[in-house]
C-alpha cells in the first residue's frame, strides 16, 4: 500500500460524526448507504485525482483478502490547504453483500484499480480515535455499523444482533454510566470466561477458590439460565452477577480489577457498539489480569488476529502463562516485559483428570472468525464444516458411535443449530470439561484443547492439510508446534489420519 496517499474522513453537520448511515432502495434491493466529506492528496500524481478513478473498499482482519464495495467521490472537489482536495463520497453496501463480508472489515479505497491506505474516521482527529459509531443498522438478526477504532481508521462491522444494539438498550447503558458516576468506583472484582457466558475455564476454578478463601469482593458474570449455577455452593451462587442485567452494566462501570479469560470486552458484550463501553474497557487506570482460556503457545502471538491480546499493556495488568517457554513467546512475539507475567500454570488445569475408562473420541477444530457470517447463513458451505466432516471420516465405522463433536464455544451455537448428517454427534448437555474426562483421543486443528487432552493422557491427531490458508486468515501467522515439538501425530491428509487413528 502506497505511503503517499493522505486521506482523512470527517462528518457531516447533522450528525457530528462520520456521515449519515441510512436504509434506502436501489434497484429493488436494501442497502447501507455512508455519505460523509474526504480530503484527498496525491503528490505522486502529475495534477489532479481523477474522482472517476477512485473506488472504495474493504480488507478484512485477518487475511487481508481485497473485496470492492460501491463507493465513489461526488464531483472534482474543493482545493483546500496543503495541496488536499475536499471531496463528497458516497459508499453503498447491499446486504447480501455485507452478509458475507468478514465480522471486522477495514475501509479503504482504490485509485485506478490499486488499494492504497486505509481511511480515517475523522478529519479533526489525527491520531487517536475517540470510540465513536454510526447509527447501527438491524436487518434479519445482523447488525452493521461502521466505526472508529483506535488509530482513527473507518471500519465497518456486521455481526449478530445484541441487546445493546436497540435504543433501549443504549439508554440503559447510559443509565448504568450516570449511577455509576454517582456512586463511584467500587472494590469489586469482576471475572468472566469467553462471552461471559461460561464456567468451565480458568476463570471458574479461581473464582470458586477465592470465594472459599473468604473473599467476597469477588463476583463472576455468568448467563442466568447457565447449567452449571444449579452445581455451585450457596457461597459461590451469592456471588454471581446476571449477564445483561442492569447490576451488570452498573458494576461493570463502577469496576477497576477485572480477571478473565478472554480480553476485557468479553466481561461486557462482545463488540458493543457503544462509546461509553469503549472507553471504559480502554481505561489506562484499570487492573486487568488475564488468566487465558487455553495455552496460547499454538498460533504465534505476532499474528494480526491476536493483535487484541497484544493490547493488554496498561501498567497494572498482568498474563497468567503456563511455563517458561510461553513466557518468552510473549515476550519475544507479543512485546510484553517479564515483569507483566505470571509463570504459574493455568488454574483450569488444576480440575483436570481422565477417567480411566475413557474412550470417547472428541472432535474439535479452532474456530473460524472469518467464516462465522458464512456459517449463520449456510453452516454447510464453510471450510469449518468439511474440516469437522474430513475428521469423522477418518474415524473408521465401527468406532464412529464413540465420537462426540465439540465445536468452539464461539462456533456452537450456529452448529448445533444446523441439520446437517453431524448433528448426531453433538452432546450440547456436556462441557468441554466433561467430555475431556471420557476422551481418549482428540482430534483437532489449532485449537489450545490439544494440551488440556495432551495433560489429561489422551492420544492428539492434529490435522493441518488447510494449514497455510488457515494462517493467512490469522495474518501473517504461523505455528509455534512443529513436527519437532508436537505431543502427537500431524497429519495432512485423510489417509495419514487413518494412520495416526490406528496406532
Amino acid at each position: 500500500m502506497s505511503d503517499n496517499i493522505q486521506d482523512k474522513i470527517s462528518g457531516d453537520r447533522e450528525t457530528g460524526g462520520l456521515g449519515l448511515l441510512t436504509r434506502h432502495v436501489r434497484a429493488g434491493a436494501q442497502t447501507l448507504r455512508l455519505k460523509g466529506l474526504c480530503a484527498l492528496r496525491m503528490p505522486w500524481l502529475k495534477g489532479e485525482p481523477d474522482p472517476s478513478k477512485v473506488t472504495f473498499g474493504h480488507i478484512d482482519r485477518d487475511s487481508y483478502e481485497r473485496g470492492e464495495i460501491r463507493g465513489h467521490l461526488k464531483g472534482k472537489g474543493i482545493p483546500f490547504l496543503l495541496g488536499f482536495r475536499i471531496y463528497p463520497y458516497v459508499i453503498d453496501i447491499d446486504y447480501e453483500t455485507a452478509y458475507n463480508m468478514d465480522i471486522q472489515n477495514k475501509i479503504c479505497f482504490y485509485y485506478d484499480g490499486v488499494m492504497e491506505k486505509g481511511v480515517n474516521y475523522n478529519l479533526r482527529e489525527r491520531r487517536v480515535g475517540d470510540y465513536k459509531n454510526t447509527r447501527i443498522i438491524r436487518k434479519n438478526g445482523m447488525a452493521m455499523f461502521f466505526r472508529q477504532t483506535v488509530r482513527n481508521k473507518l471500519w465497518f462491522t456486521v455481526r449478530p444482533e445484541i441487546p445493546y444494539d436497540r435504543p433501549a438498550g443504549q439508554l440503559k447503558i447510559l443509565l448504568a454510566w450516570l449511577i455509576s458516576k454517582i456512586q463511584g468506583n467500587s472494590d469489586t472484582i469482576l471475572m468472566y470466561e469467553k462471552e461471559a457466558s461460561r464456567f468451565e475455564e480458568s476463570g471458574s476454578v479461581l473464582f470458586e477458590k477465592l470465594v472459599d478463601q473468604g473473599y467476597r469482593n469477588v463476583r463472576y458474570i455468568i448467563n442466568k439460565g447457565n447449567p452449571a449455577i444449579d452445581k455451585m455452593s450457596d457461597r459461590c451462587r451469592n456471588q454471581l452477577i446476571y449477564k445483561n442485567t442492569f447490576n451488570h452494566l452498573l458494576q461493570f462501570f463502577r469496576c477497576n480489577k477485572f480477571v478473565g479469560t478472554e480480553t476485557m470486552d468479553h466481561s461486557m458484550q462482545l463488540r458493543t457498539a457503544n462509546r461509553l463501553v469503549m472507553k471504559k474497557l480502554r481505561d489506562e487506570d484499570l487492573t486487568y489480569i488475564f488468566l487465558q482460556h487455553g495455552v496460547m503457545y499454538m498460533v504465534s502471538l505476532d499474528a494480526t488476529a491476536r493483535a487484541g491480546f497484544r493490547e493488554v499493556k496498561r501498567k497494572k495488568d498482568r498474563i497468567v502463562v503456563s511455563s517458561e517457554a510461553e513466557a518468552m513467546h510473549f515476550i519475544r512475539l507479543g512485546e510484553f516485559k517479564p515483569e507483566d507475567l505470571y509463570v504459574t500454570g493455568l488454574a483450569k488445569f488444576d480440575n483436570s483428570f481422565r477417567y480411566e475408562d475413557a474412550d470417547l473420541i472428541m472432535i474439535m477444530p479452532t474456530w473460524r472468525r472469518w467464516e462465522a457470517n458464512e456459517a449463520l447463513k449456510d453452516f454447510e458451505n464453510t471450510g469449518y464444516y468439511r474440516m469437522l466432516m474430513r475428521m469423522v471420516d477418518s474415524v473408521p465405522d465401527e468406532y464412529k458411535d464413540r465420537i462426540v463433536i465439540m465445536p468452539h464455544p464461539l462456533m456452537r451455537q450456529m452448529v448445533e443449530e444446523s441439520n446437517t448428517t453431524l448433528n448426531k454427534y453433538f452432546r450440547p448437555d456436556m462441557s468441554h470439561g466433561e467430555v475431556l474426562r471420557h476422551t481418549r483421543m482428540l482430534i483437532t486443528d489449532y485449537s489450545s484443547i490439544a494440551y488440556d487432552a495432551f495433560y489429561r493422557g489422551a492420544n492428539v491427531v492434529f490435522c493441518w492439510e488447510d494449514m497455510n490458508e488457515c494462517m493467512a486468515h490469522y495474518g501473517d501467522a504461523h505455528l509455534m508446534l512443529t513436527e519437532y515439538n508436537a505431543f502427537g501425530d500431524i497429519t495432512y491428509n485423510e489417509d495419514q489420519r487413518r494412520k495416526a487413528f490406528e496406532k
